[in-house]
């Protein structure tokens, strides 16, 4: 037997780690093979039959089948030349991954050459990895069939799916990956069996391993409990997500480091090792959505540690199949519906599906939304896990507030249990667990021995005629909106204005800016003093003779008497004086009434776009404005959109725009979410009002205008320059 072994890389990976083992097997059963990569480090050279060969590498470039052919050629030369005739069997690890455009054509030729093939299966493009489209989508007979081409899958799933889809179940194996062997697993000790707790997160802080559900599990810890991630995701993209949630728990002050490995140590007396971060946890945590094999689940028992975090019931159930069981996993992080806005729910929805649809060249079904909502709803809850991160921002924002604590809750085994109780629980005991595991199963060995007996099964088959499994119905498994995951779909893209200028957070207006209302000002006003009259009465109050006029005495009455520059009144105080009603009244909705009769308003054109567009690309929403306490309700829905801590009405402190007091509390409050005024952008409508104390303030500012000539006429072209960084003219146009 004479086997080729090709792989993109053999840099630091699971797959690597596996060929790594499965050729020392071969090698200890005198089985000639040679790893042929595009990528390799240095270290390994001498000691695995390794040979390089170019254009296997991962790549983007769109190659052509005459480049396929040309690699191919290298490819057969290389191996004759080490195993001296050429290999028997060519065993491709991932080919369909989409890393490079010519691997998948290579396989497809040798098929059709009826050369014996095995495809070991890890990851799939189909299921979450829609950025690899490009490089499988007009490949010919991407998952060939025929008695000499037998696949290899890690998990039963994929297996499943692949049979399903047509694939032979006597060339679909199950082939678990070997982890480690009896005399091979690491002597760690636990360093710190009575502190507080540690939760270790062994893996890279790529999207789908689920970083905000980690936050949210070590905010509502036992007191004094860290978490840590050893390693940071070498894609950009899932990069820049991983580091703004390491912004986000710096901010917020929140005991979680990233990266740990090698750059910080667990205690100021320890190194900074992988090791030493494993010696010094009380637990491994895992809050990943999607796994090819779930290597923590297994390490968590070589390393005598208790696991802890959200069950893959598709791995558990492969697990159990040889023994492994953990028993302090939950199916569900679920938090109250009402918590997120059911519009922004839905509207991320749309987004999402569409985005992962087209990104397959496909358009979702009409009903898509509905089934996607279904599986995200479970009785008035939602589940943690599938929202997308600036939804999870927002609970976990909320769960700052210790009150909320007690809201969340975990779904174990159909059962609702209050997850802080269950927290508590499975911390209290932080120690290693007794019995360190070994599983013969996921053995090199074990590994070993399959493979061989998958490979002499390859040669047993005489060579037929090749067909091919529909590449449809693998992506139809994986592209169903009852199944969907935000954070297994395309993340959404920034705002360019996001990505051109530094700002973190957007703070605005209200009247002028976001409602278009009458002039401000409350002055005696006969026309509306009969309206006023009738509405008091439906509240049963007896009113004045001339409501208008009553206020307008009441509120240059305070004015007259207030110590402050820029004084500020309460309506619900001064109506409460007029009407002569009970201290502990609540008189807000007949302000509502009264003020939407006397000052209707209309929300701006274009806004409520602009508003989600900026919410959903993650920057932080909040308003300084003159307001009273209808405000907020003239807004609707669009009110859920602003963070309540960045929410400053004048009706609240007494004072009123322009005081600079106002604008220094907004100071404030960024400061504690890690944000400077130089990263946040004001936008009002008045250039006294809005854009001067802004400024002063160093904010970045934007003078709002729903009529072009209006910006001409409120500066001249050099106060312009100084007081606005950006002029929005008309939501529509902004």
């Amino acid at each position: 037997m004479k086997v080729a072994i090709i792989h993109y890389h053999l840099d630091s990976s699971g797959v690597a780690r596996v060929i790594e083992r499965a050729s020392r097997e071969l090698t200890q059963r005198g089985i000639a093979h040679v790893i042929l990569v595009g990528k390799c480090p240095h270290e390994l050279d001498d000691t695995l039959p390794i040979r390089v060969v170019d254009g296997l590498a991962y790549s983007n470039a769109p190659l052509d089948k005459t480049d396929a052919e040309k690699i191919l050629q290298a490819l057969r030369a290389t191996a004759t030349d080490a195993l001296g005739v050429p290999p028997n069997v060519w065993h491709f690890h991932n080919h369909s991954l989409g890393k490079n455009r010519a691997v998948p054509l290579i396989v497809s030729m040798l098929a059709s050459q009826r050369e014996r093939l095995l495809l070991q299966i890890h990851d799939l493009a189909e299921d979450g990895r829609p950025e690899n489209r490009a490089n499988i989508a007009d490949c010919p007979n991407l998952y060939p069939l025929a008695p000499q081409i037998h696949y290899a899958f890690i998990n039963s799933r994929d297996r499943n799916h692949f049979i399903k889809a047509g694939l032979s179940t006597t060339n679909a194996h199950l082939l678990p990956n070997p982890v480690f062997d009896a005399d091979t697993i690491p002597r760690i000790t636990s360093e710190t069996p009575n502190t507080a707790p540690l939760l270790l997160c062994p893996a890279r802080g790529i999207r789908r391993k689920n970083i905000g559900e980690l936050i949210l599990l070590t905010q509502l810890a036992p007191k004094g409990t860290r978490a840590a991630i050893t390693l940071a995701p070498e894609n950009p993209q899932s990069l820049a997500i991983y580091g703004r949630w390491e912004n986000f728990c710096s901010a917020n002050h929140l005991p979680i480091e990233f990266a740990v490995v090698d750059r910080i140590a667990p205690t100021t007396s320890s190194d900074a090792s992988f090791e030493s971060w494993v010696s010094h946890a009380t637990h491994f945590i895992t809050c990943s959505i999607s796994e090819g094999f779930g290597l923590v689940f297994l390490e968590s028992l070589a390393y005598g540690k208790p696991l802890i975090g959200r069950k893959l019931p598709y791995i558990s159930n492969d697990l159990a199949e040889h023994g492994v069981e953990h028993t302090k996993l939950y199916e569900k992080i679920l938090i109250p519906a009402e918590w997120i806005s059911c519009e922004s729910l839905k509207r991320h929805l749309e987004s999402s599906i569409t985005r992962l649809w087209q990104a397959w060249n496909c358009e979702p079904d009409v009903d898509a939304i509905k089934s996607a909502i279904t599986s995200i709803e479970h009785d008035g809850y939602l589940d943690f896990g599938n929202l997308p991160e600036v939804l999870q921002e927002g609970v976990i924002r909320k769960l700052l507030a210790p009150s909320h604590h007690s809201a969340p809750k975990v779904l174990i085994n159909g059962k609702r249990l209050p997850l802080k109780t269950w927290l508590d629980d499975v911390l209290i005991q932080h120690h290693q667990l007794k019995k360190r595991q070994f599983f013969k199963s996921h053995s090199s060995a074990a590994h070993g021995e399959a493979l061989v007996g998958i490979l002499n099964m390859i040669l047993d088959q005489a060579p037929s005629a090749v067909g091919a499994l529909m590449h449809n119905r693998i992506l139809k498994e994986h592209l169903s909106a009852s199944m969907f995951h935000f954070l297994k779909s395309p993340a959404a893209p920034r705002l360019r204005s996001i990505d051109t200028s530094p700002f973190r957070a957007a703070i605005f207006d209200v009247y002028g800016t976001m409602l278009d209302a009458p002039a401000g000002g409350v002055k005696p006003d006969p026309d509306a003093d009969s309206g006023l009259r009738q509405i008091i009465k439906s509240f049963g109050y007896k009113p004045p003779e001339s409501p208008s006029h009553a206020l307008h005495a009441a509120i240059r009455h305070y004015h007259q008497h207030s110590a402050e520059e820029f004084p500020e009144v309460d309506l619900c105080e001064l109506w409460r004086e007029i009407l002569k009603a009970p201290e502990d009244c609540d008189l807000k909705d007949l302000i509502i009434s009264l003020e939407t009769f006397w000052h209707p308003s209309r929300i701006m054109p274009g806004l409520e776009h602009f508003l989600n567009e900026l919410h959903d690309s993650g920057v932080l929403l909040g308003i300084l404005s003159n307001a009273q306490i209808n405000t907020l309700p003239s807004l609707g829905h669009l009110a859920n959109l602003f963070e309540p801590d960045l929410t400053i009405l004048s009706y609240r402190h007494r004072i009123a725009k322009p005081s600079p007091a106002l604008f220094s509390q907004l100071t404030k409050r960024l400061k504690a979410r890690g944000i400077a005024p130089k990263n946040a952008l004001y936008i009002g409508n008045d250039p006294n009002h809005d854009i001067i104390p802004a400024n002063q303030q160093g904010f970045q500012t934007a003078f709002f205008t729903t009529h072009a000539s209006a910006a001409a006429n409120a500066f001249n072209a050099n106060a312009y320059n100084d007081y606005a960084s950006y002029k929005l003219v008309g939501w529509h146009q902004s």
